[in-house]
């Protein structure tokens, strides 16, 4: 060796198992960081894309504004770009029902009418429809259409282009009809509004405010796009600083369970660390160069431990891109596939160093605080109690199974790392899993029952129109609505394929003149778009943090079994057999599981009940099945995973697994 820093490269070197174990451990630990930090990366993202599609790309709308109002507005600095909506009284269009409508073409794509064919109306006598109606009447680019727009006579106009469909009006059953700018200025709007998109940057509060004060814009003349807000970081709505505050605390429990993790793998083997430092000490290291070679072991570990932690969480952020840009390519397709979170590495390598080189400092700092000697013999560790013992535990168990017992609580600092490790782990799994209530996060989720289509009529529905709707090929459910009249007001249906036209053309075919047909795919599709979306993240972030427990629980015990070989092999050289050895293991184990259980259990009751509560959920029921599920799950994990390591112990010969370093 060149410098006496080279040995902690050789130490790990030759301990190949243990500095398997402890750079898993950290791998873990900086998994979790950046797979949940990144996955909130990518799910502000697509919830964004969700929130610009149905809700538009703008920030604020301000009602009813004067021209004096519109151009102040044009003419501040902070804005990006506006449009002025005018809205007028139904009319009719080729004498069936429809609303009407104008927009600035420069931000009818900020408000999801997107032009579909066609050109956008700039004449007098121009408009532009929606797809649905165009195929329903059977129109196309430049048919000329009968209109009649109140306080107006009934006048023919050419549709110029054809837009996107809108799920709202096409379950409505009525089309909305886009005039032209120049049409609507010769009209009387029943309301108007300027929808406001400002620049990258821009404090958007503050910058309200200021618009609000100079025009004296009373608050109810002015709306904010709050979703998209909210995402943006730039919202005072309640409820979304509500969720804001719950996941700080959630992700704040995730950064203390990824220290936990390190720190206590790097405690576990406490006792051993002091003796190999006390070696050094002997052949005259001092303290200083004591603490220089473990933090040079530390980075070590890192090194090796981080990359991997990064690559895992970033795979799990992929992964859940992945999977959204396949359930729905039409709003989550322009988003990159491959995302990663600046945050969310960051913290992962941050943490992962820190965690490292504070956890690794304890063995040294207690080795070189006692002599050399008694570091060496391990005897400043072993502390005789005054009191005489009584032996209670052997009176009620068998000796093997006192002893692991007893191996389990004698070690405070031991067992309360290793019980708070498993107890974090719980707390925040049953944390994250209020989230998975919809209601949670302000969505309403698709139900089995949910209908297709829906046909309505003022004036009923006969017995013999149900009997023929429901005789249809392609119709999955039928149900009726029963008015005052005894009559069917309302038919809903299920159809078995929702993209079947055929079943569609059949019920359009079916039903008469005098009964409204209501194509509810479109709604369906976006409230389903917003559920999958915070479905799929929330599913993810749970079933991260179950996955990881288990890991944890695994290394751990190795690393505890791992570090005992040279105790567990004295045992077997005063008389223990195999079986006794097995069971006083099975013990310790299962008091560390049982005690980590218990404290994660009742805090995580706690905090879940806290939570429902904040985001004033439903009447809050006890997790009993959850609990249940937990302590059989992390008892018979936590049981399970030593008994690979122990089996390798026992095959050992006694006199290698006592004198093993």
């Amino acid at each position: 060796m060149r410098s006496y820093l080279d040995y902690a490269n050789k130490y790990l070197s030759v301990h190949k198992k243990k500095t398997r174990l402890a750079v898993t451990s950290v791998a873990i630990a900086v998994t979790l960081v950046v797979g949940i930090f990144s996955m909130v990366d990518a799910l502000i993202k697509f919830e964004k894309a969700q929130a610009l599609k149905s809700q538009g790309n703008y920030h604020i709308t301000i009602f009813d504004t004067s021209k004096s109002e519109t151009d102040y507005i044009n003419n501040r600095i902070e804005v990006k770009n506006t449009g002025t909506w005018k809205e007028f009284d139904n009319g009719t269009i080729n004498s069936k029902q429809c609303g009407f409508l104008s927009l600035d073409e420069k931000f009818a794509k900020n408000l999801n009418f997107n032009l579909a064919e066609g050109t956008y109306p700039t004449k007098e006598n121009e408009i532009m429809l929606e797809k649905w109606f165009m195929e329903k009447d059977k129109l196309k680019i430049g048919d000329t259409v009968s209109l009649v727009i109140p306080n107006s006579e009934e006048r023919e106009f050419i549709v110029s282009g054809v837009y996107g469909d809108l799920g709202t009006t096409k379950a409505a059953g009525m089309p909305i009809v886009f005039l032209s700018v120049n049409m609507s200025n010769t009209l009387t709007p029943v309301h108007s509004q300027i929808y406001i998109l400002f620049k990258d940057g821009v404090n958007i509060k503050h910058t309200e405010q200021i618009i609000k004060k100079d025009l004296n814009l009373k608050d109810n003349r002015v709306a904010r796009n709050e979703q998209l807000l909210a995402l943006m970081g730039q919202t005072n709505n309640n409820i979304v600083m509500q969720l804001y505050a719950v996941g700080g605390v959630l992700f704040f429990l995730v950064l203390v369970t990824a220290v936990a993790m390190i720190y206590n793998t790097f405690n576990i083997s406490v006792m051993e660390r002091v003796r190999q430092f006390g070696v050094l000490r002997c052949i005259g290291a001092s303290k200083r160069q004591i603490k220089k070679l473990v933090r040079r072991e530390g980075i070590y570990i890192s090194l090796k431990a981080i990359p991997i932690g990064v690559i895992a969480g970033t795979i799990f952020s992929f992964s859940c891109s992945a999977v959204l840009k396949y359930l729905n390519p039409q709003i989550y397709g322009g988003i990159s596939l491959f995302n990663f979170s600046i945050i969310g590495i960051g913290l992962g390598v941050v943490i992962g160093f820190l965690t490292v080189f504070i956890a690794s400092l304890i063995p040294a700092r207690k080795a070189s605080n006692v002599s050399p000697v008694n570091a060496v013999n391990g005897s400043n560790e072993i502390k005789v109690s005054k009191k005489k013992k009584k032996g209670l535990l052997t009176r009620i168990f068998p000796v093997d199974i006192s002893i692991g017992i007893n191996n389990a609580i004698s070690k405070k600092k031991t067992l309360f790392l290793m019980s708070i490790s498993i107890a974090l782990s719980i707390i925040l799994f049953m944390g994250f899993s209020v989230l998975v209530n919809p209601k949670a996060l302000g969505l309403t989720p698709i139900n089995s029952y949910t209908p297709d289509i829906k046909v309505t009529s003022d004036q009923g529905i006969s017995k013999d129109m149900y009997s023929k709707l429901s005789n249809i090929e392609g119709i999955k459910r039928v149900h009726e609505i029963v008015g005052k009249s005894g009559e069917y007001s309302a038919i809903e249906m299920q159809l078995k394929d929702n993209k079947d036209e055929t079943t569609i053309k059949s019920i359009q075919s079916t039903i008469g003149p005098n009964t409204n047909f209501h194509d509810l795919r479109e709604l369906n599709k976006e409230a389903k778009n917003a559920f999958i979306t915070a479905a799929v993240f929330i599913y993810s972030f749970v079933g991260i943090i179950a996955f990881i427990s288990i890991l944890n629980i695994i290394n751990t015990m190795n690393t505890s079994i791992e570090s005992k070989r040279r105790y567990l092999g004295v045992m077997r050289a005063i008389g223990m057999s195999g079986d006794q050895l097995l069971r006083m293991v099975l013990t310790e184990a299962f008091v560390y599981s049982l005690n980590g259980c218990m404290i994660g259990c009742v805090l995580g009751v706690l905090l879940q009940k806290t939570l429902n509560k904040f985001l004033l959920l439903a009447t809050w029921k006890f997790p009993l099945s959850q609990i249940m599920l937990i302590f059989i799950c992390y008892i018979f994990i936590s049981i399970a995973s030593i008994i690979n390591p122990l089996k390798r112990i026992r095959a050992n010969a006694i006199s290698e697994v006592v004198t093993a370093l």
